[in-house]
């Protein structure tokens, strides 16, 4: 099964090759279509760099991002079959945390109680349930 994104033994170094500072060094991950995925993490970890290069904002030090077992080295990110929504303090203000998490599900059409389930089990992983009411 061709994964939806895979990334292969990825490195993201900034500065000068070999003294710089590495953000990402040999990351290899498989993600499949329809799979709920979520980079959780420090700050500083490497989260928004890997996304980065996934979107095409950014080109790594070495390795390889294929989407749909396309690979896309030198692809602007215009031309990348994803979707990108920058990094903010909240992503919709005038929604919950419960309605930003399901969003996207929301989007693709998925049913109201799946959407409803999947924000449950999400809130429960991050150990939030408390907080899914809250505006964001």
């Amino acid at each position: 099964m061709t994964s939806a994104i895979a990334i292969e033994r990825i490195c993201m170094e900034f500065g000068t090759p070999g003294q710089g500072l590495k953000a990402l060094d040999d990351v290899s991950l498989d993600i499949h279509a329809n799979e709920f995925f979520t980079l959780l993490g420090p700050s500083g970890c490497g989260k928004t760099t890997l996304l980065r290069l996934i979107a095409g904002f950014e080109q790594p030090s070495s390795g390889s991002i294929r989407l749909y077992g396309e690979h896309m080295e030198g692809l602007p990110p215009f031309r990348r079959p994803v979707n990108t929504v920058f990094q903010s303090y909240a992503l919709f203000p005038h929604m919950s945390v419960a309605d930003n998490i399901g969003f996207g599900l929301e989007m693709q059409g998925r049913p109201r109680s799946e959407i409803d389930a999947t924000v449950s089990r999400m809130l429960d992983l991050v150990k939030l349930p408390e907080v899914g009411k809250r505006r964001a």
